[in-house]
């Protein structure tokens, strides 16, 4: 892997990770089990909250001897900082439009301008990287990625397709695309639009870990939280970040269409989206089926 480029890498080989739980320990009569401590992400507070994210954090290089000389999204209050876009999208989400149809979900990931400009705004028509569809695109990345969703869960399960699980897959591979606490920074800012990503991450996870993944006995329809696998896979990436010295925060911005001003919001959420729907409309036959790794190298 000398050569620059997105590198495909099935990241359980042999057996799937553990899951979310407490540590054992002794328990005396009476005494309820331990329940597991999750220490969530954080919530990301702009330094300008007048500032649209693809200003708050303009395309920069850091020059500096502990810094990879590559463009990315850097926070102009601190250079410690960087942004990274995600999204999903599925055809056919929840089988609305034909029952008889399989959804089709394509997950994406931005961390510089596609063009990789120095501009602030992404062009209208940014290069989109499809590393599973050609080699071409894999070898020479642009710093918009795309991809279908997997048919597998990092535990080796089959799940079908959702925006959920596309979005959620899109945090884990934009966290593990590159190692970023090695690169100097001590946080990475995750910007989507999605409440259910960015509350999820930042306060609903140690509950729903400490009820086991139960719901309440008064929930009407299933009695588990949905997409237990994707979660936990995205709660180690983020404490192995932590462990590094590099804390993972959301930013959670109005999406297409629900911006306040009545526009139709940031151009990186626009962006991310057209990928996205790029990669969820690809042909059957790229489909991956295992759960899958992309490395950046040298990029």
């Amino acid at each position: 892997m000398e050569n620059p480029g997105i590198y495909v890498i099935p990241p359980y080989q042999s057996r799937p990770p553990p899951p979310l739980k407490a540590p054992k320990k002794k328990r005396h009569p009476g005494q309820r089990w331990p329940r597991p401590t999750i220490q969530p992400a954080t919530i990301f507070t702009p330094q300008d909250v007048t500032l649209a994210p693809e200003i708050h954090f303009p395309v920069q290089t850091v020059f500096a001897p502990d810094r990879p000389p590559h463009p990315r999204f850097v926070n102009r209050f601190d250079s410690r900082e960087i942004l990274l876009v995600v999204d999903g999208s599925c055809i056919n989400n929840g089988r609305h439009l034909s029952q008889s149809e399989p959804p089709s979900a394509g997950c994406s990931f931005m961390y510089k301008n596609g063009s990789a400009s120095s501009a602030a705004q992404p062009a209208a028509a940014d290069p989109i990287t499809l590393p599973f569809l050609s080699s071409e695109d894999a070898a020479k990345p642009t710093g918009s990625v795309a991809f279908r969703l997997e048919e597998q869960g990092p535990t080796g399960e089959f799940a079908e397709h959702t925006s959920n699980r596309a979005k959620l897959q899109a945090v884990i591979a934009a966290l593990q695309f590159r190692p970023w606490a090695s690169e100097g920074w001590r946080r990475v800012v995750i910007l989507t639009d999605l409440s259910y990503i960015v509350y999820g991450a930042t306060s609903w996870l140690p509950r729903w870990v400490a009820r086991r993944w139960r719901k309440p006995s008064r929930t009407r329809g299933s009695r588990m939280y949905a997409n237990r696998d994707l979660w936990e896979e995205m709660q180690r990436r983020i404490d192995k970040l932590r462990s590094q010295g590099c804390e993972v925060s959301f930013w959670l911005v109005p999406g297409a269409g629900n911006h306040h001003d009545g526009t139709d919001g940031n151009s990186h959420i626009q962006q991310a989206k057209l990928a996205a729907r790029l990669a969820a409309r690809t042909m059957p036959e790229f489909q991956v089926e295992r759960f899958t790794r992309l490395c950046g190298i040298m990029l």
